[in-house]
C-alpha cells in the first residue's frame, strides 16, 4: 500500500487523468483507443481514476456506445471498489468532467509525460541498490526501454506505402549487389545456398565438443574483417590472445602450431604471424572476453560499439549456453536459454546486422536445452564427419551437406 507522502510526492495530473477517464465513460471507442495508443494501468497514479480505467475494460457499453452511470455505481459496489473510486458523488463528477474529446491527444501527452518522471524516480531507486554492475546495466537498459515505450506509445506498424519503398529499395540494392546480395561468409559453397549473410539474421552454428564451432565463426569474423566490416566479438571460453591468435592463423594460413608454440616456428611463420597481428590491429574489431557476460551486457556493448563507431556489422556470441539469462528462482534452464536465444535473434534486427552463435548439441544430435534456439535461427548449421549440413535456411536452401570439412592447421573449413 503506497502511503500519503509517496503519493504526493510522486508527480501526477489528477485533471488530465479525469479527463482521460471522463472521455472514455462516455466513448468505447476513446477506450480502445487508450489501449492502442500504450495506456496501462501505470499511466494512471490517483486511485479513484485508476480504479474506473481497471473497471470500464471489464464493462461493455449501453446503446449509446459509453458506460451507463448507474450501472456503473451498481458493478463498483458489489465489487467492493466504490469507496476506492471516490463514492458516486466523485464517480459523478469524473463522468461529467470532460465535455468532449477536443483535448484528448493532450490529455494523453500528459498522462505519459508523468508515468515516464514516477517510473525515472522508481528505477532510480532499482538501479541504486543494484548488488553489481551486471545487474546495474541491466536496470540502465530496463530504464531506457521502458521509458521509451511510454513516451512512444505502441505504435510500431509503418504505412504499406513505407513497406513499399522500403521493399523497392532492397530489390534494387539486392539486384546491384549481383549474385551475392549479401555479405560472403568466406566460405563459397556456403554462400552459393544463401547468397551470403544478411541484415537481422541469427545464424546458429551446432556441433558436440571440439568440433570447429568456434573456428568457423571466427573464420566467418576474418572474412569480414578483410573487407574491411566491424566486428564484435563475445567470447565466453577464450582469452582475447587466443581470438587474435585464430584470427591470424586462418586469415594469414599460418600453422596454429606456430602460434601457440613459437619457439618451433619458422622464419616465415613468425613474419605472417607478425604481419597477420599487425592487419588486425588496424581492423574494426572489438573483442569482449570478460566474465560472466549476460544478454544485458551483450545487448549494451554491441549497441555502444555501433553509436560510437557508426555502425556494427557482425556481432559473434561464443557460445550461448555460456550466456547469462538472469534467470529467476521460478524459471526453468530451458526459459533462461529460450530467453537468451530470443535476446540474440531481437539484437539482430535492432542492429540491421547478423549475429551468429554457437550451440552444443546433446547426445540425440538436438540443440541442447531449448529447441527455442531452432525455432528463432534464420540459419542452422550442424557441423557432422561428413561436412557442414544445413538443417536451416530461411532465405536460402537447406538439407543439404556442403563437402567441407576442419583443417586443424590453418583453423579453416574449407
Amino acid at each position: 500500500m503506497i502511503d500519503t507522502t509517496t503519493m504526493q510526492a510522486m508527480p501526477s495530473a489528477i485533471m488530465a487523468e479525469k479527463s482521460v477517464v471522463s472521455s472514455m465513460l462516455n466513448s468505447h471507442n476513446l477506450l480502445k483507443r487508450a489501449i492502442a495508443e500504450g495506456l496501462s494501468d501505470d499511466s494512471f497514479w490517483h486511485p479513484q481514476t485508476l480504479g474506473l480505467w481497471q473497471t470500464i475494460q471489464t464493462m461493455q457499453p449501453d446503446d449509446h456506445g459509453g458506460i451507463d452511470l448507474i450501472t456503473l455505481v451498481q458493478h463498483l459496489q458489489e465489487v467492493g471498489k466504490l469507496d476506492r473510486c471516490g463514492g458516486p458523488a466523485e464517480i459523478y463528477h469524473i463522468h461529467s468532467h470532460a465535455i468532449g474529446a477536443s483535448g484528448w491527444s493532450q490529455w494523453v501527452t500528459t498522462l505519459k509525460e508523468y508515468q515516464a518522471r514516477r517510473m525515472a524516480l522508481q528505477l532510480a531507486g532499482t538501479m541504486s541498490e543494484a548488488a553489481d554492475s551486471t545487474e546495474a546495466i541491466a536496470a540502465v537498459r530496463q530504464a531506457l526501454e521502458s521509458l521509451q515505450s511510454i513516451v512512444s506509445g505502441k505504435q510500431r506498424s509503418v504505412s504499406i506505402s513505407t513497406a513499399a519503398s522500403d521493399f523497392a529499395a532492397k530489390l534494387e540494392a539486392d539486384y546491384r549487389a549481383g549474385d551475392l546480395p549479401g555479405q560472403s561468409t568466406g566460405i563459397p559453397c556456403l554462400d552459393e545456398i544463401c547468397g551470403g549473410m544478411k541484415a537481422g539474421e541469427l545464424w546458429v552454428i551446432a556441433a558436440k565438443p571440439s568440433r570447429g564451432k568456434s573456428v568457423m565463426m571466427l573464420q566467418i569474423a576474418g572474412a569480414y574483417i578483410q573487407a574491411g566490416k566491424s566486428v564484435a566479438i563475445h567470447s565466453l571460453e577464450m582469452m582475447s590472445h587466443e581470438v587474435v591468435g585464430r584470427l591470424v592463423s586462418s586469415t594469414q594460413r599460418v600453422s596454429f602450431g606456430s602460434i601457440t608454440q613459437p619457439r618451433t616456428a619458422s622464419h616465415g611463420d613468425l613474419s605472417k604471424i607478425s604481419s597477420g597481428a599487425k592487419k588486425l590491429s588496424e581492423a574494426n574489431l572489438w573483442i569482449d572476453a570478460s566474465a560472466n557476460q549476460s544478454l544485458d551486457t551483450i545487448q549494451v556493448e554491441a549497441e555502444r560499439i555501433r553509436d560510437q563507431h557508426g555502425s556494427l556489422d557482425l556481432v559473434i556470441v561464443d557460445y550461448i549456453q555460456l550466456v547469462r539469462g538472469n534467470r529467476s528462482a521460478r524459471e526453468s534452464r530451458e526459459e533462461e536459454v529460450a530467453r537468451v536465444s530470443g535476446g540474440l535473434k531481437q539484437l539482430a534486427k535492432k542492429l540491421g546486422c547478423p549475429v551468429i552463435t554457437a550451440s552444443q548439441l546433446n547426445e540425440a544430435n538436438q540443440v541442447r536445452e531449448s529447441r527455442a534456439i531452432e525455432q528463432d535461427a534464420d540459419a542452422l548449421l550442424f557441423l557432422t564427419d561428413d561436412g557442414i549440413k544445413v538443417g536451416k535456411m530461411r532465405n536460402g536452401k537447406r538439407d543439404q551437406v556442403l563437402p567441407i570439412n576442419l583443417n586443424g592447421m590453418y583453423q579453416l573449413f574449407e
